[in-house]
Order: structure tokens, then C-alpha cells, then sequence
């Protein structure tokens, strides 16, 4: 299943097959049968619930699909029907018009033209309207499938848990905010952030605990930033925000306040019929985009200067700077 699992969206697919690996190690890790039973049943219910994923997706494809070809189906069926009954209507008023030389007397003449010319009018307004009111409702639909095709988008750029944007669509983001054509004159940094001893919540509080700290941290930390900053959840405990036109200065003394201020909160809970209050801190790496360097290379100094960060003791900012030899020799 990992390797060879359903099309869906890539953040999906890519979870997917990353918990199904840990479940595999897992399972032949383990000596207890009650373990092993355990393991395999949350390996299945995985698996279901990836497929249910991968349906819906295929489903929506579709049915974006079918409304696409309704559409041009629709409009050719108009163009070609409608122009036909036109085009008929017309050159029986070219016919009329033609056997008028024929007509000697004057006056039956100028009624005739007249009686005709307002046939042609009347024909004309008619064939406008027509167009008009097809062109209305194919516009409407158009906007419509357009408007479901921008949400299904965004959906798929979300993560599902946290509804900040997930890791497909920050690797995206990030390629394109390094290559801005102002990037020379407008600093671009990057903040890595992690939970610290998540695995200690996840182990002390339970997983759904843990699930909801991450949730609530994506909320702080969004909070906590700029409207125009990009905040994603990197994997796991871990997020990444972009972070537009900030030095490196900017992003130390930004997250110095914000790493602060999750430090002194208390996240509450309901668990056995009572309140409880869990704290915790936070790890954060930054670092600010140099000239000649790729994404990868400024989401690899924020990786590093996490790992500094929390080699030194957690619950800091760090920052890694490029160094020159790197500008040297690429």
C-alpha cells in the first residue's frame, strides 16, 4: 500500500505512505501479540481512511470533468443549432428580397421592403437576445466550476488537520518567493519551528492530545505573524513560515517574542472529568535568503539552525547565516 497506493493529493499521498511505513517498523518491532493486534487494527483504519481520500478525489476530478464538457458540449449544440435556424431565416429574407424585382407597382414595392426590413430587424433582435441569455447561463456555470476548481485548490494546499498550508504547497511557495523578480531589494527570511519533547505529550497525553497541541499551535503561531507571512506545517510537530521583505534581525527579534509568548500560555484539556493544563516550549531556527543560493539551500541554514537551537538547550531562536566560502564557491 505504501509503495503502491491510490492516486490522491500529494500531501495525502505522501503521509500516507510515511504512516504506513511506521507502522510496518512498528509491527516488526514488536514482541507482545496485544501490541502487534493493536498496531495492525490503527494500520487498517489508515489505510481505509486513505482510500475513502483517494475516492473523493477521483470523484471530484470527474464530476470537474463532466461539467467541463457539459459546457462545451452545450455552447457547440447553441453555435451550431442556433446558427442553422438563423442562417435559414435569413436567406428566406434574401429570397423575398430577390423575387421583389419582380413587383411593378411602387407602392406594393416600399411595403414590402418595409414589411421585410422589419422581419430582418425583428430576426436580428431575436438572435442577440438568444446569444445573450446562452452566453449568460454558459458564463454562470463557467464561474461556477471555476469557483469549485479554486476551492478543491485550495483545500488541497491545506493541511487537514491544522487548515494552515501544508508541505506540497510551501515547497511551491518557496521556490517562487526566492526567485521574486525584487528579491535583490526585498529581504526574504524563513523561521523553522518544533515542538519541544512533543513525543513526551504524545506518550503522557495521548495522540488526539497531541493532535489538538499541534492544531493550537498553528493558531498561535498564525496569530502571532503578519497577514502577508506564509505559515506551514513543515511534518509533523514541525512548521515553516516565509516571511517577506524581514531581514534576518527582524525574523531573530519576531520570534524571540513569539517563542515568549507560547512559553508563558497554558493549554488546557478535558481528560477523566477534570481540567488539566499542559505548557510547553518551542525551538526555532531562521534564516534569510542570500543571493545565488536555491530554496533548498535557505530551508536547509533554518533546518540547521533549528538543530542548533535545540542542541543548545530548546526553547531559543538561532540563526544560520551563509557563509562566505559557500558565496565563493557556490
Amino acid at each position: 500500500m505504501a509503495d503502491f497506493s491510490p492516486e490522491a493529493a500529494d500531501e495525502d499521498t505522501r503521509t500516507f505512505a510515511a504512516g504506513i511505513k511506521d507502522f510496518r517498523e512498528q509491527i516488526a518491532r514488536s514482541t507482545h501479540d496485544q501490541e502487534t493486534r493493536r498496531l495492525t487494527i490503527a494500520a487498517l483504519r489508515a489505510c481505509e481512511q486513505f482510500l475513502r481520500k483517494s475516492r473523493q478525489f477521483h470523484t471530484t476530478r470527474q464530476q470537474e470533468l463532466r461539467d467541463l464538457i457539459g459546457i462545451l458540449r452545450d455552447t457547440a449544440r447553441h453555435v451550431a443549432g442556433d446558427n442553422t435556424e438563423f442562417h435559414a431565416a435569413m436567406q428566406a429574407i434574401t429570397d423575398r428580397f430577390c423575387g421583389m424585382s419582380q413587383i411593378d407597382d411602387i407602392r406594393e414595392l416600399k411595403r414590402q421592403i418595409a414589411d421585410e426590413a422589419s422581419t430582418l430587424q425583428s430576426t436580428l433582435e431575436s438572435k442577440q437576445k438568444r446569444d445573450a441569455e446562452v452566453m449568460s447561463a454558459l458564463a454562470e456555470r463557467v464561474e461556477t466550476l471555476q469557483k469549485n476548481l479554486s476551492d478543491a485548490e485550495e483545500q488541497l494546499s491545506l493541511d487537514p488537520l491544522t487548515k494552515v498550508t501544508n508541505r506540497g504547497a510551501f515547497d511551491r511557495a518557496i521556490v517562487r518567493a526566492v526567485k521574486h523578480p525584487h528579491r535583490a531589494k526585498v529581504p526574504l527570511s524563513l523561521a523553522m519551528l518544533d515542538i519541544d519533547h512533543f513525543k513526551r505529550i504524545n506518550d503522557t497525553c495521548g495522540h488526539p492530545i497531541g493532535d489538538r497541541v499541534i492544531l493550537c499551535v498553528a493558531q498561535w503561531i498564525t496569530a502571532a505573524v503578519r497577514h502577508t507571512d506564509l505559515v506551514a506545517r513543515y511534518g509533523g510537530e514541525e512548521f515553516v513560515v516565509i516571511l517577506e521583505d524581514a531581514d534576518l534581525s527582524a525574523a531573530e527579534k519576531r520570534f524571540t517574542a513569539v517563542l515568549k509568548e507560547i512559553a508563558d500560555r497554558s493549554f488546557e484539556y478535558q481528560a477523566d472529568g477534570e481540567t488539566r493544563a499542559l505548557r510547553f516550549t518551542m525551538s526555532c531556527g531562521v534564516a534569510q535568503f542570500a543571493a545565488g543560493e536555491s530554496a533548498q539551500d535557505l530551508v536547509h541554514r533554518a533546518d540547521q539552525a533549528l538543530y542548533d537551537a535545540k542542541k543548545s538547550g530548546r526553547n531559543r531562536v538561532l540563526a544560520r547565516r551563509r557563509s562566505v566560502l559557500s558565496g565563493l564557491f557556490g
